[in-house]
């Protein structure tokens, strides 16, 4: 009879900018770990300093679901969820992308294995809980801004470095009631850059009016 070839598999590790997570040496030993009990062919990618914001920021973890797609491997494995995405919307996609192109994920801290419904639903649930913590420390970074403006009277936040001729068209858009996703995609149409240099979302129409209007208050 023959042997089932060993399953290719991915494992990422990511390192985090600011380095307060699970080292990569301990991500990298778990992993391995799993590998030699599940008689995996393992290859491990790292990724340091980069984001947990969103997968569009990390090039290796790009490369890395290219070579799935591709068929080059059978999975992805990550020692925690979190290593992977802590944002809903990319994690969910993912998932709907492994199911589609027939590789699987592998979270070790939660036990699952997405190759099995069971595994998929328990994936897709702690991706749930976890933009619901996230949205829960944003919330709490948020209030303690705001009551440190309200004892000391200085604004915490960072200001835009934007130009003022398009704050001012943001903020007049919106005063008009222009929808801020097509305050967003009449910017990007017009090729007027962000102060990051990236894109521009309702979110980040959002941000402007919000900053602004804290200015005006502080």
């Amino acid at each position: 009879m023959e042997a089932t070839p060993a399953l290719r598999i991915i494992g990422y590790v990511r390192v985090s900018t600011d380095k307060q997570d699970i080292g990569p040496e301990v991500q990298i030993a778990e992993l391995q770990t799993e590998a030699e009990r599940m008689d995996w062919n393992l290859t491990i990618v790292r990724e340091d300093a980069v984001s947990a914001s969103t997968v569009a920021k990390r090039p290796l973890m790009l490369k890395a679901l290219a070579d799935l797609r591709a068929g080059h491997y059978d999975g992805l494995a990550v020692s925690k969820l979190d290593r992977l995405s802590r944002n809903m919307e990319d994690g969910t996609r993912i998932l709907a992308d492994a199911t589609r192109q027939g590789w699987r994920i592998v979270c070790l801290d939660l036990g699952v294995d997405t190759a099995t419904i069971m595994g998929a639903g328990m994936f897709n649930m702690a991706l749930n809980f976890a933009e619901i913590e996230r949205r829960m420390i944003g919330k709490r970074t948020k209030d303690a801004m705001a009551k440190i403006k309200a004892d000391t009277g200085k604004h915490m936040g960072r200001r835009s470095v934007l130009p003022e001729s398009t704050v001012a068209r943001i903020v007049a858009d919106h005063r008009a009631g222009v929808p801020m996703l097509r305050i967003a995609k009449n910017l990007e149409a017009e090729g007027i850059p962000t102060a990051a240099g990236g894109k521009w979302h309702a979110a980040t129409i959002k941000q402007v009016i919000e900053r602004q209007q804290q200015h005006q208050g502080s």
